[in-house]
C-alpha cells in the first residue's frame, strides 16, 4: 500500500482510501515469525493472526504517509459502503487467544508504522 499511498498523496493515481473499511494489518515479519512458531508447536485448531489494532484503510494510509514524510491531508477519502465493491466492510480479528500462546508479538499498524521505527 505504500506506493499506492504516495501516488494518491501526489495526485498521480485516482482512487480513495475508505474511512469505513476496517482491517487489522499485521507486519509481515511478525506474521511469518508467528506462523513458524505455530508450525513448530503442538498447537492445533484455528488461530487468528492479525495486528493488535483495527484501522480503516484511510487511517493506514495516513500512518504510511506520516512515516514517509508525505502530506496525509492530500489523501482522498471515501466510503466503502457507497461503492459497489463486494465483501465485508469491517473485518476485525481478535488474536488475543493466539497471542497468549506465542512469544512473537503481533504489532498493530500504529506501532509498526510509527514515525522513527
Amino acid at each position: 500500500m505504500s506506493n499506492r499511498t504516495s501516488d494518491l498523496a501526489a495526485g498521480k493515481a485516482d482512487g480513495v482510501l475508505f474511512t469505513d473499511d476496517i482491517r487489522c494489518p499485521v507486519h509481515v515479519a511478525d506474521l511469518a515469525a508467528a506462523l513458524l512458531e505455530l508450525g513448530y508447536s503442538s498447537a492445533h485448531g484455528i488461530h487468528h493472526l492479525a495486528g493488535a489494532d483495527a484501522v480503516s484503510r484511510h487511517t493506514l494510509g495516513v500512518l504510511i504517509a506520516e512515516r514517509d514524510g508525505l502530506d496525509a491531508a492530500r489523501l482522498p477519502t471515501g466510503l466503502r459502503t457507497e461503492s459497489t465493491l463486494p465483501g465485508p466492510v469491517d473485518v476485525r480479528l481478535d488474536s488475543s487467544t493466539t497471542q497468549r500462546h506465542l512469544t512473537t508479538r503481533l504489532r498493530g499498524a500504529r506501532q509498526f508504522l510509527a514515525v522513527g521505527d
